[in-house]
C-alpha cells in the first residue's frame, strides 16, 4: 500500500495522513501492531507526538485507517473483477472467489506481523468487517443477476444466494486456514468449491 508522495508546497490535511498511514503499515509490518507506538510512528514521519495527535487521536484510529486502507484495495481487485472481458457467468464467480483468495493469502504470508491489527479489527471493529462482508455480497449479487439474465443460473432470491456463496468461501479468508497452506493447495479446493456452487446455481 503506498500513498502518492506529499508535496513540498503545503501539503494538505489528506497528504500528511496519507503519509502517517504509510508509515505506520511499516512499522506493524514490521514489528506489528501491539508492539508499535504513536512516538514510533510520529520518529518515522518527520514529526512530533504532538503533531501526530492532530490526526489520529490513537494509535487504534491509525490502526482502523489502514485496515480501511487493505479493504479498499481488496475490494477494488474484486471490482476489477466484474469489469474483466470475455469471461461467462460461472467463470467471474470462480476468479472472484481466488482473487480474493490471493490477496489474503500473499499479505498473511508475506506480512505476518500484520495478523495483530487483523485481530484488533476483528474484536473491536467488527462494523467494519460487516461493511466489507456487505460489499462483496453487492458485486457477488451482479454476477448472479449476470447468469440469470444469460440463462446459466436459475436463482429465485439473489441476494440470499449471494450471502450463502459468502459462508461458503470464508474458509478462503481467514488467516487460521490460509497460513499454513500453499496457494496452489488453497486454488485447488477453492476451485472444487465453486464447481459445487455452480451446479446449485443452475438449478
Amino acid at each position: 500500500m503506498r500513498h502518492p508522495k506529499m508535496s513540498t508546497d503545503d501539503p494538505t490535511a489528506e497528504d500528511i495522513k496519507g503519509l502517517i498511514l504509510e508509515k505506520a503499515i511499516d512499522r506493524f509490518v514490521r514489528y506489528g501492531f501491539g508492539k508499535t507506538t504513536m512516538v514510533e510512528i510520529a520518529k518515522d514521519c518527520g514529526m512530533s507526538a504532538g503533531n501526530l495527535y492532530r490526526y489520529f487521536e490513537s494509535k487504534f484510529d491509525i490502526g482502523v485507517g489502514v485496515a480501511q486502507e487493505y479493504i479498499s484495495r481488496a475490494e477494488q481487485i474484486l471490482k476489477d473483477v466484474l469489469q474483466r472481458p470475455g469471461l461467462k457467468p460461472a467463470q467471474r464467480l470462480e476468479a472472484f472467489v481466488l482473487e480474493k483468495l490471493r490477496f489474503m493469502h500473499s499479505h498473511i504470508i508475506e506480512q505476518p506481523n500484520v495478523q495483530d491489527l487483523v485481530n484488533y479489527i476483528l474484536d473491536e471493529r467488527w462494523d467494519l468487517v460487516e461493511l466489507h462482508r456487505d460489499v462483496q455480497n453487492s458485486l457477488m449479487s451482479e454476477i448472479i443477476t449476470e447468469g440469470n439474465q444469460s440463462g446459466v443460473f436459475k436463482v429465485a432470491d439473489v441476494a440470499q444466494t449471494a450471502n450463502a456463496i459468502y459462508a461458503m468461501t470464508t474458509k478462503f479468508r481467514l488467516p487460521h486456514f490460509i497460513k499454513n497452506v500453499t496457494l496452489e493447495e488453497l486454488e485447488q479446493e477453492a476451485k472444487a468449491v465453486v464447481v459445487l456452487m455452480i451446479q446449485g446455481l443452475k438449478g
